[in-house]
């Protein structure tokens, strides 16, 4: 649509139309593309990158924290990207708001509105859905259309004149909407020229928050910690103090029976050594005492002395003077050096960068000075650590504050250069004329449609005499007036000629049969089990017709039961239906069962996209051999020699062509072993489940050192500790990894 001088006429809108029309069979219904979303403190979406077909059912599957989540709230506009794109049907939709991306939403806990019937839940979106109503409207058009044709073939109309009313028709559904589509692509290039210096400012401004926050978390912490050691250690010195005071009182009974004994025996000269033996006594009682004492007047006394504080302080001022006069001097050696007046103004530039680097090495060292010297205060006295821990979180907050602020101020400023940019951008004048185009292009098509159905109907009005007071109601008239059969196919076509209310109304009762909840419109939610709020949930999202319906863990508040008959009506819907939608889960059988393709993610990273079967048979690495398969695949270290796999000294495989290391990682799944009186494998059961179809068993293989998941069927009873062996059924079913890397070989 380049011709925006005026030179561009509706039958070339509609061919571009057509073009997009069929563009679009050919382009992926969603492509996420370099897709990263960083928290600042966390990056939970690394990079990914996929495509979805339309009319595929896709899973996200992985474990708590893998970014599938993240993910699909990117995907449906609730959360923007910190870079990347994402495309619905090759439109840019990365700053599209969730209303603008046309999709249906079900989320884990429903959502749905309490004090709202079941019919007003699901009613809900239409009334506020600007697409569903255009579509209706649409549809509405196309219907009356067909009415008009019947009418205009049985009074003989030349068949080009009804062509040309068909194809104005189109025009005015078409080119409108073309026009839009074509101003949304020049405004995403037009945003696009500051697209990633905005992005780059929003992540500065997200960084500098969650590491503002992880700094004051971590001091909290820090604080929190330090004040429950000085409880601890007060709880300690209150419990010695009271054990000492305790012994002292002990001690003085003693000592005052050793005085008594003392006196009565002075005066027996008999007793000479007992005397002594009772003076010596007396003196280390004494002694005891007064090292209990002392020890209790140390208690709550810090561990430093005044002599050990005083010399780390004195080590700190000697720095700070010692730096204080280096950055003096070399204050000097700048003004002596720019003193003359013919400097230029270069050179003078020079010398004064010159001398903010020494000033900064030296301020740098007086801020580690004074960090070692809170650290060595901090570690004798852990009250004085807790005013250690606030004046360095106030330090450091403020030179990462001050840190990010510069940062800022600088993507500001290169954010501002390109809107400079963007003002200057000939897109404006586009966008002006498109948008000025859009009011037109509405306004001439369809009067053009309206007037050529008037200059048909016309003649055939004044044919059978037929004056009523507008158009509506002399076609009515007319309709009467028509041969039974064309008047009942024009009642059928009727049907499809609503009013938006009309056609919310047949809406919601279609859809409410589609998911089976039409005797449950005029109940409330709270009165409907959770696998019938779940079909409530899923009715809102499909009834507007979305080209995209995302499921955020529907299943997971069902139980075991209602949650594989409810995946199996997903699954069947969704066929029917043929809506391209995105499912995420947790639980790989669910996703199994479910997908045509499943994005299996992990630490922020895709791990691995294709078929169920692919994913199962072909891992890409360890962590997908693990993550698919119910029981887990069991992987170990094993040695290669010669090219071959062995295992426990017997040649299990061939080792891939190149693999030059001496061990490997070798998994296999617990079906694809079967029990063998010659097998390699053996182990102890350590536990076994009868599941009535099958018999689920984990053993201990003593050479791997580990407990391997596995099923049994050589005979109905298995008791614990009992050695089984078993073999693998083919030889292609063992799983080779790098011991390294842990990816497929």
């Amino acid at each position: 649509m380049e011709k925006s001088n005026g030179g561009l006429t509706q039958q070339d809108i509609h061919g571009f139309s057509k073009e997009r029309y069929y563009a679009k069979k050919s382009i992926p219904a969603i492509e996420v593309k370099d897709l990263v979303i960083d928290f600042g403190e966390s990056l939970a979406v690394d990079n990914a990158s996929f495509t979805i077909e339309r009319g595929e059912l896709v899973t996200l599957l992985g474990p708590s924290g893998s970014g599938k989540t993240t993910t699909l709230n990117a995907i449906s506009g609730l959360l923007r990207p910190t870079s990347g794109k994402i495309f619905f049907s090759g439109v840019d939709v990365t700053k599209f708001s969730p209303q603008q991306r046309e999709l249906g939403l079900v989320f884990q806990n429903y959502a749905l509105y309490p004090h709202m019937t079941v019919y007003d839940n699901i009613a809900f979106p239409l009334m506020n859905d600007k697409h569903w109503k255009e579509e209706t409207i649409e549809k509405s058009k196309l219907a009356q259309q067909e009415i008009f044709e019947i009418i205009f073939k049985h009074f003989n109309v030349d068949a080009n004149l009804i062509a040309d009313s068909r194809t104005k028709l189109y025009h005015s559904i078409d080119n409108p909407k073309e026009t839009r589509n074509y101003l949304t692509e020049l405004k995403t290039e037009f945003n696009n020229i500051i697209d990633n210096e905005v992005n780059d400012y929003n992540f500065i401004l997200t960084k500098k928050t969650a590491q503002l926050s992880s700094l004051t978390k971590k001091v909290l912490k820090d604080i929190k910690d330090t004040k429950q050691a000085i409880k601890k250690i007060a709880s300690q010195n209150k419990d010695a103090k009271t054990k000492a005071t305790k012994e002292i009182a002990d001690l003085k009974l003693i000592l005052d029976k050793r005085i008594e004994d003392l006196e009565r025996e002075k005066n027996n000269s008999t007793a000479k050594n007992i005397v002594s033996s009772y003076e010596q006594e007396i003196e280390a009682i004494k002694k005891e005492i007064l090292a209990k004492e002392n020890f209790i007047q140390n208690l709550n006394k810090p561990n430093n002395t005044k002599e050990l504080t005083n010399t780390y302080i004195e080590e700190y001022k000697n720095l700070v003077n010692e730096y204080n006069k280096k950055i003096n001097e070399a204050k000097e050696i700048l003004v002596s050096k720019t003193k003359n007046l013919d400097i230029s103004p270069e050179l003078k530039e020079t010398y004064l960068s010159e001398f903010n680097g020494v000033k900064n090495q030296y301020e740098s060292l007086i801020a580690e000075a004074k960090n070692q010297l809170g650290l060595k205060l901090s570690e004798t006295d852990l009250k004085y650590k807790i005013k250690f821990l606030k004046d360095k979180y106030v330090d450091e907050y403020n030179k990462t504050k001050a840190d990010f602020n510069q940062k800022i101020e600088e993507a500001k400023q290169a954010l501002k250069a390109k809107i400079a940019l963007q003002k200057e951008s000939d897109l404006n004048d586009k966008i002006k004329k498109i948008e000025k185009r859009i009011v037109f292009v509405t306004k001439e098509t369809e009067f053009a449609y309206q007037q050529a159905i008037k200059d048909l109907l016309q003649p055939i009005f004044e044919q059978k005499n037929i004056k009523a007071s507008n158009t509506k109601k002399a076609l009515n008239e007319l309709i009467l007036t028509l041969p039974t059969e064309l008047q009942e196919e024009i009642n059928n076509l009727g049907k499809d000629v609503l009013t938006i209310e009309e056609a919310i109304v047949r809406d919601v009762l279609d859809v409410a049969q589609r998911v089976e909840i039409t005797k449950n419109l005029a109940k409330r939610p709270t009165q409907l089990s959770g696998g019938q709020q779940q079909r409530v949930a899923i009715a809102r999202a499909i009834v507007k017709k979305p080209k995209i319906l995302l499921l955020d863990e529907p299943l997971s508040n069902l139980d075991a039961k209602l949650r594989i008959s409810t995946r199996k009506w997903i699954r069947s819907i969704q066929q029917e239906l043929g809506i391209t939608t995105v499912f995420v889960t947790h639980d790989q059988e669910e996703a199994m069962s479910i997908s045509d393709k499943i994005i299996c993610m992990s630490t922020a990273k895709v791990q691995q996209i294709g078929a169920p079967m692919d994913l199962y048979l072909h891992p890409k690495n360890e962590f997908v051999a693990k993550f698919l398969g119910m029981p887990e695949m069991t992987v170990f270290e094993t040695d290669v020699k010669n090219g071959y796999v062995y295992y426990n000294n017997h040649k299990l495989t061939k080792a891939p062509v190149g693999y030059k290391k001496d061990k490997i990682s070798l998994g296999f799944r617990g079906e694809s072993l079967i029990e063998d009186e010659n097998g390699i494998i053996n182990g102890d059961i350590k536990l076994v489940e009868y599941l009535g179809k099958e018999i689920q068993a984990q053993i201990f293989i003593k050479e791997i050192n580990r407990v391997a998941n596995v099923f049994l069927g050589a005979k109905t009873k298995y008791d614990i500790g009992e050695n089984v062996k078993l073999s693998i059924k083919r030889e292609e079913l063992y799983h080779l990894f790098d011991i390294d890397t842990k990816e497929r070989l």
